[in-house]
């Protein structure tokens, strides 16, 4: 192949996709570039694996175009496209040996035996597994036949490697054993993933692009660190966790900052940055957990700016911070991840009452979800 068809860039131009009457994707548009990490992230449900098989060529767009490389595919075969799919569930063939399950792909083009078993070992080398070349997928952990699994799926030489759900079905170690593998993989061949995960410490770990996906739309689409610290909306916000979405509704503003009114007769004081918003208008922001003063309250309204009174519903020990569950006066959750040593300098127990408090330059304003309305709680902690 010339340097242009080994690109593997991707590129979707308003794709949908629909499934008799259910609209599975909704005009689409994404550009994953060459040589990157992308994860699509989201629930079950919200698109992500049709977009995978459908840049595989698994599955056909019912209108707009798929491009790899610059190349548009569209009725393309999946082995005309470049791209190698790594199953969730590995399918590897229990009556070949470790070796020859690697080379399959290049049994079946014809390939000699001596040569492909020589290009199988090289893969092996890569993923570790040289030591395992003779033994069954019977005689593997799920860490080494998903190892397996990955060298099949290379030894193709793709220019995208597409992965679906690749570490569901391992254990906690595993999964993070195998999280610094994929990277380390990516990173050294120099080629395009594209990983399917629900998983959000996943894909804040591995990603150069999030992509988070919302009932077939992209909600945002940027890096680990954006989406995380900076999320365009309530829905990014919750599902990636470590935020509290709040609305309030504008009372009064000042041209650079405006005063809410919360619930609970809370108020909160949000930097307006380029936003001009109406009195009574409704206003979302997020909060992370981590920015937030937790200090134990009195009895009585809470009266101070930005801050929330809540009864403590849980408490738990998660080695560097604390998370404290606060249920405010509307009954609805707010999450603080409190150091561990500021903690236990003033600890508060279940059934406290408690003041959680932050600064305004701490608020992220937030978009409405593009799949629909900012929702209709008021305040939502994020899991």
């Amino acid at each position: 192949m010339t340097g242009t068809e080994r690109r593997g860039d991707v590129a979707l131009h308003e794709v949908t996709k629909r499934f008799g009457p259910t609209l599975a994707v909704d005009r689409v548009s994404l550009t994953i570039p060459h040589a990157s990490y992308c994860c699509l992230l989201g629930p079950s449900g919200c698109g992500k694996t049709t977009i995978l098989r459908m840049i595989a060529g698994h599955e056909e767009p019912s209108s707009g175009r798929i491009l790899i490389g610059g190349q548009d595919v569209a009725g393309l075969v999946p082995a005309q496209r470049g791209t190698a799919l790594m199953f969730q569930s590995y399918a590897l063939f229990p009556h070949l040996s470790v070796r020859d399950n690697v080379a399959f792909n290049l049994r079946m083009r014809g390939v000699p035996r001596e040569q492909r078993h020589r290009e199988a070992d090289r893969m092996l080398e890569l993923v570790r597994m040289t030591a395992f070349a003779d033994r069954m997928p019977a005689q593997l952990s799920g860490g080494q036949q998903q190892r397996v699994a990955l060298a099949r799926a290379l030894i193709t030489n793709p220019r995208v490697l597409l992965l679906d759900e690749p570490l569901s079905a391992l254990d906690e170690f595993l999964r993070l054993q195998m999280r610094s593998e994929l990277k380390r993989l990516q990173t050294d061949l120099g080629i395009t993933f594209v990983h399917v995960t629900h998983t959000q410490p996943e894909a804040i770990a591995l990603a150069d692009l999030v992509v988070v996906m919302n009932q077939g739309i992209i909600e945002q689409a940027a890096s680990a660190r954006e989406v995380y610290a900076r999320p365009r909306s309530p829905y990014v916000a919750r599902f990636l966790g470590g935020q509290n979405v709040i609305m309030g509704k504008v009372r009064d503003q000042d041209g650079r900052h405006a005063l809410l009114d919360g619930p609970g007769g809370a108020l909160f004081r949000v930097p307006l940055h380029e936003r001009r918003p109406r009195p009574g208008e409704p206003v979302w922001f997020a909060v992370r957990r981590d920015l937030i003063h937790l200090a134990r309250a009195g009895a009585g309204a809470v009266t101070a700016e930005n801050s929330l009174e809540g009864l403590v519903e849980a408490v738990e020990y998660q080695g560097s911070f604390v998370k404290v569950t606060l249920a405010t006066a509307t009954g609805e959750e707010f999450l603080v991840n409190e150091p561990e040593a500021a903690f236990f300098a003033s600890p508060v127990a279940r059934g406290d009452r408690a003041l959680a408090s932050w600064q305004p330059d701490q608020v992220h304003l937030l978009e409405p979800d593009r799949a629909g309305a900012g929702g209709s709680p008021s305040l939502t902690a994020a899991a």
